[in-house]
């Protein structure tokens, strides 16, 4: 779908985008991210006592108490570079181990968001721009995504996701584990061409998604709810289950992939480039040789290749660098002649913690709107 040039008009912009549920949805994560970034931004630059922070272990986000009352406001938005000071960044702090942040990848510019600031500055302007954001969500009764191409249902359904999780977070606090978690994504919906959708529904009966195998606490949960699809759910699912959306949903935790915006025509593409991303960021090398591979990937690798070649399958989607060094390290060790497994497990960190990989046409979008 392209956009006619009107869509330049802000206003216009926000009260038609239900013409075009795929830049609507692009538009509720870019608006969302800027909140994120700004209140983590001015938590950093602002040490006086009347802001707080909100921790990965505070049980609700004072925000909360505060979204009834927004004031309608144009969004202001507030861009911070990753938290390496210029440098490269490693949000999975897989240098901590063996260096390899030269070749990092697109991870090293990631913009990373894992505290809230909640002074009164920070409220006046989640005020604010919640109140605007509501417009957008507002028009989500007047689309139909039945209507949708499987692309476009795809990207729609990706980006949705990720800016519902982001609201719920702020609508009702960092959940303090998985089944609060679980709780907050079936509380957490919008009313989708009059039908009530949530996160829970998206992600196992609209995406049509396995519960987490690398989270087991949560994926029993899911199992157990044993989601149907109503007959009127059942027209905005997708048409196949894609397992590449492990690496495109983020729930805002720690080992989460970053969030990104996708886009219906290169849809396909972005979801390769979105593994690729987070194998490179997340994949690390021990100082005794050893593999170290994020629990989220080797469960999705598991159904793919054996542990004996997972090394091999994972370097196909490093960088040069990385898999020059992936490969030296494993063939000095004793691993392989020993019989032992040549990789370790890194656990799912449930820390709350929001990446955002944008790119420069989606960043560029957001600025002139300020």
């Amino acid at each position: 779908m392209h956009l006619p040039e009107a869509f330049i008009d802000n206003n216009y912009i926000v009260d038609n985008l239900w013409h075009h549920p795929n830049r609507l949805s692009e538009e509720m994560v870019l608006r969302m991210r800027d909140i994120f970034i700004f209140l983590a931004d001015s938590s950093k630059l602002s040490s006086s006592s009347s802001s707080s922070s909100v921790s990965p272990t505070s049980p609700h986000c004072p925000l909360a108490n505060f979204l009834a009352s927004s004031s309608d406001s144009p969004v202001v938005t507030s861009f911070v570079s990753s938290p390496s000071g210029g440098g490269a960044y490693d949000p999975y702090g897989v240098s901590d181990k063996v260096d390899w942040t030269f070749s990092i990848g697109t991870y090293s510019k990631a913009i990373e968001v894992s505290w809230l600031s909640v002074g009164k500055k920070e409220l006046e302007y989640a005020a604010m721009a919640l109140k605007r954001f509501r417009l957008l969500v507002e028009q989500l009764l007047r689309v139909d995504p039945s209507q949708m191409s499987s692309n476009e249902k795809l990207a729609f359904w990706v980006n949705l996701y990720n800016a519902l999780i982001m609201h719920a977070y702020l609508a009702y606090g960092v959940p303090r584990n998985d089944i609060k978690l679980f709780s907050l994504m079936q509380k957490a919906a919008y009313t989708i061409g009059g039908l009530s959708v949530s996160a829970a529904d998206i992600e196992c009966t609209v995406l049509k998604m396995n519960p987490a195998t690398y989270r087991p606490q949560i994926a029993a949960v899911f199992a157990l709810q044993k989601f149907k699809a109503s007959a009127e759910l059942q027209k905005y699912t997708i048409d196949h289950p894609e397992p590449l959306l492990h690496f495109a949903l983020s729930c805002g935790l720690h080992s989460s992939p970053a969030v990104r915006i996708f886009r219906p025509e290169n849809m396909n593409e972005s979801l390769k480039r979105s593994m690729q991303d987070y194998i490179q960021a997340s994949v690390g090398i021990s100082n005794k040789g050893k593999l170290l591979v994020p629990k989220l990937l080797h469960c999705f690798a598991k159904g793919m290749v054996e542990d004996s070649v997972l090394p091999d399958w994972i370097c196909q989607f490093l960088s040069p660098q990385q898999a020059s060094m992936v490969k030296n390290c494993l063939s000095r060790n004793k691993w392989r002649i020993l019989g032992a497994r040549v990789f370790s497990i890194i656990p799912f960190d449930s820390r709350f913690r929001f990446l955002f990989l944008l790119d420069d046409k989606s960043s560029q979008l957001s600025k002139s709107k300020v």
